[in-house]
């Protein structure tokens, strides 16, 4: 079992995400996490290495995932320096820990990267944006209404790179 809850060594431990993972098979439980904080599993040598020796899979595409707890959003934590600065990106309103902690981890990866610098746009997330319209770039099935939004209840890490590489 894999809890991600309340600690991110990447961002210095102020990342709420409220879960815990279970399962039967541990390279397909650290490859759903992996997407979840925005990594590639090329991007964690030691999945595709248990894979190779058939510890299991990391084939994502056939699991059959269950997210049995919904963020409930009544937690909310002192938020590091770094999570701060990385907050600029964001308008947020109403946002769950989970959906909110997956874009945090997304834009670490993308300053990672040194992509996050042509982010020009803000992105917006939160309840507080369900059923409403807009031009911008929205982060979450609560944006759906907007022109531009990643989809997911929460949208993993791993998406939102992919969705705001595309568009950057």
């Amino acid at each position: 079992m894999l809890e991600i809850h309340g600690y991110s060594p990447l961002l210095g431990g102020q990342a709420e995400m409220n879960r815990i993972i279970a399962g039967k098979d541990p390279v397909l439980i650290d490859t759903y996490a992996a997407h979840l904080l925005g990594f590639n599993v090329n991007e964690v040598p030691y999945i595709g290495m248990a894979e190779g020796i058939g510890v299991g899979t990391t084939d994502l595409e056939n699991a059959d995932i269950v997210e049995l707890n919904k963020d409930n959003g009544l937690r909310k934590l002192t938020p590091s320096r770094r999570v701060q600065q990385l907050s600029w990106h964001i308008v947020e309103d109403s946002a769950c820990s989970a959906c909110y902690g997956s874009l945090i981890y997304a834009l670490e990866r993308l300053d990672g990267k040194g992509l996050l610098r042509n982010l020009e746009e803000k992105l917006y997330i939160g309840q507080g944006y369900k059923y409403k319209q807009n031009d911008g770039i929205g982060i979450g099935l609560c944006t759906s209404g907007f022109a531009k939004f990643v989809k997911g209840c929460p949208p993993k890490a791993r998406d939102i790179v992919d969705y705001l590489e595309s568009l950057l």
